[in-house]
């Protein structure tokens, strides 16, 4: 559209020839169209999503397209790239007038979104008949998948890319300054991050040779990761009976000004099943992961699978290595012990229950391709002075970590942590506590968030692995944190339900009024319901 305004500027500037006005009127007629058919909106009313998962869409699209192609006696490639989602397949640009009446077919159908996109930078329906072979660059194509609600699940992120490329005759120059071989397939217009610019008469039999078309199929790229990738969850019910039965005799032992107030607040213990909508994000968004432990202190929530072969709930005395320390009520206790669990993957990432995906991620976003963890650091600094019963418990414990980083490696840190996902290497963790026992078995034995505390997964981990160089810092991660008890939450809730740019939410509660506490319920329940519709299979 920017493209549209641009040239109808420059038109009415009279710096174009007639031939380039009509020509831009003729795209502005394909550009208004609508971007949806009243077709599709009617299959998507009659066949909402029961389950939404985009790695698997994905797969399951890359079949059809391939069966379509393999249908119409189409040759075609899949070419390498370093992440799961956006694959993209090549066919030789002859071959686009015999394969767009079979998109325009599953277009019609309802249940795809498939669009084409022109040299010149627009995007119009597969189905529109004033469509030029030759000027398409691009053919974008995706199912789409819209919950009982109305709200669509799916997005561009999930789309599957067809790309024509040109074959190239006698006498054309490669970059290297030789000569391509004639018949090679070439990219017609070369983009960013490319692995492949073309494909040699060689390179494209064997790709059509292979069961899946794939190009160089054999290894993995450098960069990708390989490795399982597991996330554990750390998960309470306030409302227990018996639970506040345990945390009222042990909060009868605090005295007075030795912890901060919001280390016993309620709202750190408060359940409105988030669990449930992160469980529900990560079906959505990261089915990739390998296997997800819930560890809890003998609670299961009442609406969970246990049977589900791919989550593993795991009681606190199972991976506490003192259990004569139980019962804890301070999360920095409980998060010290998680990778003594049983079957962990080397690769985690350690999750509060409030923390949700937000549109497909990879591996890549909290791993590298050579084994290392990512960490995302916030803008939000630390003070100089000393932890003490002032500070809110995350700062006090983050000063803590500051000073074992100035101790042990004579180095200094100035910020806290995003509320993300915390990647994590069970390696490094076994070695760090190894060194440090002491520092493990005092922080194990906190049963309130103390300011003697170290928050050791969440933050001082990361430091620690980037000093042993087994971690790398990045801000390629997009996410948005809200304090449910703020002021403005239910007007950040209804613009983040319009967001689809951010990989990672968290909502947190950090200390509600009493007399709020059944509207913020309200607020909270309605947003997670109206962004996450559909159950996931670790429902019963």
């Amino acid at each position: 559209m920017t493209k549209l305004v641009s040239g109808l500027r420059m038109w009415a500037a009279r710096n174009l020839s007639e031939q380039q006005k009509r020509q831009i009127l003729d795209l502005a007629s394909l550009s208004f169209l609508p971007y949806k058919s009243r077709l599709l909106n009617e299959y998507a009313r009659q066949h909402p999503a029961e389950r939404f998962d985009a790695f698997g869409n994905i797969a399951a699209d890359l079949d059809t397209l391939r069966g379509v192609l393999g249908d119409a006696g189409i040759d075609y490639a899949q070419l390498p790239t370093r992440t799961i989602s956006r694959p993209v397949l090549v066919i030789a640009e002859e071959d686009v007038t015999r394969l767009i009446p079979r998109l325009q077919t599953l277009a019609e159908s309802g249940r795809w979104i498939i669009r084409a996109e022109l040299k010149v930078g627009f995007q119009v329906s597969i189905t529109n008949p004033r469509i030029k072979p030759l000027e398409i660059r691009r053919i974008l194509c995706r199912t789409n998948h819209v919950a009982a609600s109305g709200l669509e699940l799916s997005s561009a992120a999930e789309q599957i890319i067809i790309e024509p490329w040109e074959r190239i005759g006698y006498g054309v120059e490669r970059v290297d300054g030789s000569e391509h071989i004639p018949g090679t397939l070439h990219r017609k217009v070369l983009r960013r991050n490319t692995l492949l610019e073309y494909l040699t008469p060689a390179a494209w039999e064997r790709a059509k040779q292979h069961p899946q078309h794939l190009v160089k199929s054999e290894f993995a790229h450098i960069y990708e990761v390989t490795e399982p990738v597991d996330i554990v969850y750390t998960w309470v019910d306030g409302d227990d009976p018996e639970w506040r039965k345990k945390q009222q005799r042990a909060l009868a032992e605090l005295t007075g000004g030795e912890v901060n107030e919001t280390a016993v607040s309620q709202s750190r213990y408060q359940s409105r099943d988030e669990l449930k909508y992160s469980l529900r994000s990560v079906e959505y968004y990261a089915s990739w992961v390998n296997h997800i432990y819930l560890v809890t202190d003998g609670q299961v929530p009442e609406w969970l699978n246990t049977e589900h072969p791919k989550i593993t709930v795991v009681d606190h005395r199972e991976i506490f290595s003192d259990p004569e320390v139980l019962p804890v009520f301070n999360s920095h206790a409980i998060e010290s012990q998680l990778h003594h669990i049983t079957g962990l993957s080397n690769q985690y990432l350690y999750m509060n229950d409030d923390i949700l995906f937000m549109r497909p991620v990879e591996p890549s976003l909290f791993y590298t391709g050579n084994g290392m963890s990512k960490f995302f650091p916030s803008n939000a600094p630390l003070d100089v002075d000393e932890p003490s019963a002032r500070d809110m418990p995350v700062l006090s414990a983050a000063k803590r970590n500051r000073s074992h980083i100035e101790t042990q490696f004579d180095r200094t840190v100035t910020n806290k942590f995003k509320h993300t996902p915390h990647p994590q290497l069970k390696e490094v963790m076994e070695e760090f506590e190894a060194e440090h026992p002491e520092l493990f078995s005092k922080v194990a034995a906190s049963r309130f968030r103390h300011p003697e505390d170290y928050s050791i997964p969440s933050a001082l981990y990361h430091y620690v692995a980037y000093a042993k160089r087994r971690a790398v810092d990045s801000n390629a991660i997009r996410y948005a944190y809200l304090d449910i008890a703020s002021e403005d939450a239910e007007q950040v809730l209804a613009d983040l339900l319009k967001r689809r740019n951010l990989d990672v939410l968290c909502v947190n509660d950090t200390a509600t009024d009493p007399e709020q506490v059944a509207v913020v319920d309200k607020l909270l329940r309605d947003f997670l319901e109206t962004r996450f519709p559909v159950p996931s299979s670790f429902e019963k």
